[in-house]
Formats: C-alpha cells, structure tokens, sequence
C-alpha cells in the first residue's frame, strides 16, 4: 500500500442504542472505494468486542491503541 494513498477517517458503530467510534483509523482509496489493511480490520473487530463489553471507553484513538496486544 503507497504511504501517499493512506488516509485517516473515524469509524462509528451503532449497536443496541450505544455508540461506539473509533478515531483516526488508517484507510486507503482504489478506483474511488474506501479499504481497510486486514490487519486494521482485525484490530477493528478486536476493539468493538472490548467497547461492547465494557473493558475500553466507547471512544478510542486508534493511533493509540493500534501497538497494543489483544
């Protein structure tokens, strides 16, 4: 993935009434589509769970927490 083509944008979930979102997520655009790096989209799944389940804040920074082991 080129480093001029990575991007940052914020991820919001809604789920049962609550809102969880995630800030500064890194992303890429091909052909005008958003992607994200399958690591990132795994990091993403990991983070949700915790804010779901109350182990994190509902709002994270992903530059953050991105080197954390889950």
């Amino acid at each position: 993935m080129p480093e001029e083509s990575v991007q940052k944008k914020d991820v919001l979930w809604q789920i049962l009434g609550n809102e969880y979102r995630v800030l500064n997520v890194p992303h890429y655009k091909m052909n005008s589509e958003e992607y994200f790096d399958i690591d990132v989209t795994f990091k993403l799944a990991m983070i949700r769970d915790l804010m779901i389940t109350n182990e994190i804040p509902k709002t994270v920074n992903f530059e953050e927490i991105a080197d954390f082991t889950f």
